[in-house]
């Protein structure tokens, strides 16, 4: 199990990697980082799925957490947005926020419900 997680990061970071590498405009980056959002948002589903299926007892507390994490997640990305206001940057450093924030998400589910204890 944890072998196929890794190499489920590994493949996805390959090619969001290539996307940003090739990426001339902010445009194009702000593509590479909205498609690996999308992607990091699935990766994160499937977690909580496993986290229910494995925690079944606690999947209300789980779920709840998770409705307060979305907040933070989408208010501390708009403060970086805000926090750019003067130039291009706010375009790549809030989906490039909400990628990371995603990312560090589905560690804390999978080390706190589903890794084996």
């Amino acid at each position: 199990m944890k072998k196929l997680i890794l190499l489920s990061l590994l493949l996805s970071f390959s090619a969001y990697s290539d996307c940003l590498d090739n990426a001339i405009t902010t445009t194009a980056m702000v593509a590479c980082y909205e498609t690996q959002l999308e992607i990091e948002e699935q990766k994160l589903d499937d977690m909580l799925n496993k986290a229910y299926k494995k925690s079944d007892w606690i999947a209300y507390e789980i779920e709840q957490s998770q409705k307060y994490w979305l907040q933070y997640r989408d208010a501390q990305c708009s403060a970086i947005y805000s926090f750019y206001e003067r130039g291009t940057m706010r375009f790549i450093a809030h989906p490039s926020c909400m990628v990371e924030l995603s990312k560090q998400r589905q560690k804390e589910i999978y080390t706190s419900f589903v890794e084996d204890w």
